[in-house]
Formats: C-alpha cells, sequence, structure tokens
C-alpha cells in the first residue's frame, strides 16, 4: 500500500513538473509586444511598421466612417472589452466544435493586430493561445485608440496591400481622411478575406455578396449611431452607384432602385433591415484625450 502511494506520489509530482516546464515555456517563446510603438517588422507578413513611414497614418488622419466600419464589422465591443471578447469566444468555440474545425476565429481587433504583427497564419490552439496572451499585455501596454491607429496601418486589405493609407490610395486615390460612408463599409468588408474580396475591384463592379455585406456594415453604421440619418442615406446612394455601376434591379437585396437623393438631405421613414444582436456604444475616438 505504501509502494502504491509512493508511486502515485511521485507520478503527480512528475505531472506538475512537467505542466510547470510547459507553462515555462510557453511564457518565455511568446512574445512580449514592448516594442510595438516603436518601428519594427511584422512576423506574418514582413510588413514595416514605424510612425515615421510615409505609408503611416495616424488615426486622426483616418476618417471616423473608416474607423467605426472596421469596429462595426469586425469587433463590436472593441472599446470595452481588454483584448479579450469572452462572448464570441465561446461562440466561437462552439461553432469550431460542431463542425470539428476552425469554421470561426472570433478574434477582437487586438487579437488580429498580436497575429499581425508577432506571430503567423498558423490555425491551432497555441497560436490562440499565444495570440490571447500577446493580445492581453498589448491592452495593458497601449490605448484603444492606440491599438486601432497601429491595427489600421498593419492590416491587409488586398494581395500585398497592407495599411489603410495604402488602401485608400489604391482603392479610390485618396486619403483616409477623405473615405466616405461606403467606400469605408468596401474597406470594411474586405479585410475577413481580402485577397478574395478585392476582386470585385478588379473587375470595377461589386458581387451580390460584396454589396449586401457593405450594406449590412452601413446599416450597423447607422443602427448604432456612428453616422447620421444623412449620412446613411448618403451611403446607400454612394453603394447603389459603386464604382460607377449602378446596382441591378433584378439582384434580391440591391439598392438599384435608390435615386440620388437632393443634397444627400432627402428623408425616408422606414427604419434599418438589420437586425443583429445591439452592439457596445462605440465612444468617438476624436474625443479621447490619449488620441
Amino acid at each position: 500500500m505504501l509502494r502504491f502511494l509512493i508511486s502515485n506520489l511521485i507520478a503527480v509530482v512528475c505531472l506538475l513538473g512537467l505542466t510547470v516546464v510547459a507553462v515555462v515555456l510557453f511564457l518565455i517563446t511568446t512574445p512580449r509586444p514592448t516594442n510595438l510603438r516603436s518601428c519594427l517588422t511584422t512576423s506574418m507578413f514582413h510588413v514595416h511598421l514605424c510612425p515615421k513611414d510615409e505609408s503611416y497614418v495616424r488615426l486622426r488622419d483616418v476618417s471616423l466612417f473608416a474607423r467605426y466600419a472596421v469596429i462595426v464589422s469586425e469587433d463590436g465591443a472593441f472599446y470595452t472589452h481588454q483584448g479579450i471578447d469572452w462572448f464570441e469566444m465561446r461562440e466561437s468555440f462552439e461553432r469550431n466544435w460542431e463542425r470539428g474545425g476552425f469554421a470561426r476565429g472570433g478574434s477582437t481587433i487586438t487579437q488580429q493586430l498580436a497575429k499581425n504583427v508577432y506571430l503567423s497564419g498558423e490555425k491551432s490552439l497555441l497560436r490562440k493561445a499565444r495570440e490571447a496572451l500577446i493580445a492581453l499585455q498589448i491592452e495593458s501596454l497601449l490605448s484603444k485608440d492606440e491599438i486601432l491607429e497601429k491595427y489600421l496601418n498593419v492590416v491587409e486589405f488586398g494581395p500585398k496591400l497592407f495599411g489603410i493609407k495604402n488602401a485608400a490610395r489604391k482603392y479610390f486615390g485618396k486619403s483616409p481622411s477623405e473615405l466616405m460612408v461606403a467606400e469605408s463599409a468596401f474597406l470594411a468588408f474586405l479585410l475577413p478575406n481580402p485577397k478574395h474580396y478585392s476582386v470585385s475591384f478588379d473587375r470595377k463592379r461589386l458581387s451580390p455578396f460584396a454589396r449586401s455585406q457593405m450594406k449590412i456594415v452601413i446599416e450597423r453604421l447607422y443602427r448604432f449611431k456612428k453616422i447620421s440619418e444623412e449620412d446613411y442615406h448618403a451611403g446607400l446612394y454612394q453603394l447603389a452607384n459603386f464604382f460607377g455601376h449602378p446596382a441591378p434591379t433584378d439582384q434580391p437585396g440591391q439598392e438599384g432602385e435608390l435615386a440620388a437623393p437632393d443634397s444627400y438631405e432627402q428623408r425616408q421613414d422606414d427604419e434599418p433591415a438589420f437586425e443583429a444582436p445591439p452592439l457596445p456604444e462605440v465612444p468617438d475616438p476624436s474625443e479621447d484625450p490619449q488620441q
């Protein structure tokens, strides 16, 4: 009996020792984001991220339309969570468990920044754990506006096209501060799969899927009071004539029947049809004293 207890105790001690070693190795080999304010080259796409670069843009020089379009599309709770959206993480885990793979990411903007700068595109639980740990550290080191600024400067918007300044110039021939509602919705639409979704630009015509996704972004912006009613109708009009092509009226859910409102001041009584669960209120970044 004594020998049995001693054997079990040794086994438990060995297991605890291996666990401690594994945790220590995990912590040691996980990058620390202490250099995120300085100049660096990202691990995933080898993008040079530096505030001194000509391609870098400060958050104050990105239109509010573009900032909020990215937030409502990618991470509605951005200004309220601490780097990890536990609700989205649970939803993603349940969806992935049901499908037996990585069908849904659930990463916050902070986690996406951590992945882009310090990790790879590998889909594994270990990488997700590293991503979460780095995200928590980033949140303790940078303000929300600093995180959003870094994200917008490093995220991919098309094949070998990184950063919102380069994207605004390529797709619309303008600076990020000049982006309008529908243009901002288009950039936000690209983010989940920029290489594939950017074919709409190559063809100079939106696919029905692209148009419907952009419309959802615009309706989210209006529903959560990030744009005015005037901007909402202007955005729908811009969408209806995106790339200079009126939307086809025979496609379900398209806006081809919209006419240009007089000076964008025409009003409609209908509420937006979007019925997604409400997102948290997002504070105006322009009012953040840390910016």
